[in-house]
């Protein structure tokens, strides 16, 4: 080869090299793949669609029947996790998210009650507890709520902004689980508005 063509050879090598060399863009979308980059998929859209997720379906189950609510907040909270399948920035939500699920899930098949059919909404099936098991159903889906809340709210710097949403959309769910077994509407209502804020969010 001359030397002319050497010469207009090298810089794309150099350039190519060079691309080879530094680290890809880590897509929004996608599992950024350990811990440096994790962040690059967090958005304002991903996190305003868990919470819409989270506040329009807790708003939803607060109004069936008690002894189907809780089986109805574990479809919430499945949804909300399959939302961030693949997305590694929101690695903590989903875990914190499909924990609550699972938790809601186990409970609700301690205290099937087997004389009560199943109600069904478009594809999800909800399972009912035995009426005197309610109070106890409820405190447990509290607890594992609140769990998920304390998870988000001591994440990395780097994520607070969205997680503290997710977990205020969390936090309005327990206030609606508490409040659907007092006697009285105060507290609902203030739960409803505290919903309608998260949805504007």
């Amino acid at each position: 080869m001359s030397i002319v063509k050497q010469i207009a050879v090298a810089p794309p090598l150099v350039a190519l090299f060079s691309l080879a060399q530094s680290p890809g863009p880590a897509f929004a979308g996608g599992d950024a793949g350990g811990s440096t980059g994790a962040s690059y998929g967090l958005s304002n859209a991903t996190t305003r669609s868990i919470v819409k997720t989270l506040s329009r379906g807790g708003d939803r189950c607060s109004r069936q029947p008690a002894a189907y609510r809780c089986d109805c907040y574990r479809w919430v909270y499945k949804r909300a996790a399959n939302q961030l399948e693949g997305n590694g920035a929101y690695s903590e939500a989903k875990g914190a998210l499909e924990q609550v699920e699972r938790s809601l899930a186990a409970v609700v098949a301690q205290n099937r009650d087997s004389t009560q059919p199943t109600r069904r909404r478009a594809l999800e099936t909800y399972t009912p507890v035995k009426p005197a098991a309610i109070p106890k159903v409820n405190r447990a889906a509290v607890q594992a709520m609140a769990k998920a809340e304390t998870v988000l709210l001591r994440s990395p710097a780097n994520k607070q902004e969205h997680y503290t949403r997710i977990a205020q959309a969390i936090n309005s769910n327990k206030v609606l689980l508490r409040s659907a077994l007092l006697p009285g509407g105060v507290i609902r209502f203030a739960a409803t508005l505290i919903t309608g804020f998260l949805q504007k969010a």
